[in-house]
């Protein structure tokens, strides 16, 4: 005959989804903390790998003009340099890729975060319309139940 719950165990289950919605409001701000670190980490790789492009050309100035009067005596150690910052480069662009990559996995949390939120917020409105639902069928019996009572009583005499 009635197909509503409870007023207890709707006002219970809209509960829960709150704490859900919680939950998930809550994934959303770690995710996007963790989508914040991994840009600024990019950024900062980027930075690294920009400084040493720009050490790399002013080693090859310096060679092709300060010092190239003294290039015969300094020529080695002006390569191991050049090695050293080429490699140097080199390893700050494989990071910036894996940093990249991280920076993509974290939108891709923050997205799939916010959804969740989406789902949470939907499924709490929904119980949230069944508590409402709830209550105004209680209320509706309750009236209908004094109304029987007060049609089953007897006239009253004397009035």
């Amino acid at each position: 005959m009635n197909t509503l719950p409870e007023l207890h165990d709707a006002q219970q289950l809209h509960r829960l989804r709150g704490l859900r919605v919680q939950r998930a409001r809550d994934a959303v701000a770690a995710a996007l903390r963790n989508l914040a670190a991994a840009a600024a980490t990019v950024q900062e790789r980027q930075r690294a790998v920009e400084q040493g492009r720009r050490r790399i050309d002013a080693l090859a100035h310096a060679l092709v003009h300060a010092l190239a009067s003294k290039l015969p005596r300094w020529s080695t150690t002006a390569t191991a340099q050049r090695e050293r910052l080429e490699d140097r480069l080199e390893r700050d662009e494989f990071e910036l890729i894996d940093d990249q990559r991280r920076l993509e996995e974290a939108q891709e949390q923050a997205q799939r975060a916010r959804a969740e939120l989406t789902r949470a917020l939907a499924r709490e409105d929904a119980v949230n319309g069944l508590v409402d639902e709830t209550r105004r069928a209680r209320a509706s019996w309750r009236e209908q139940r004094v109304e029987r009572e007060l049609e089953d009583q007897p006239p009253r005499a004397g009035r």
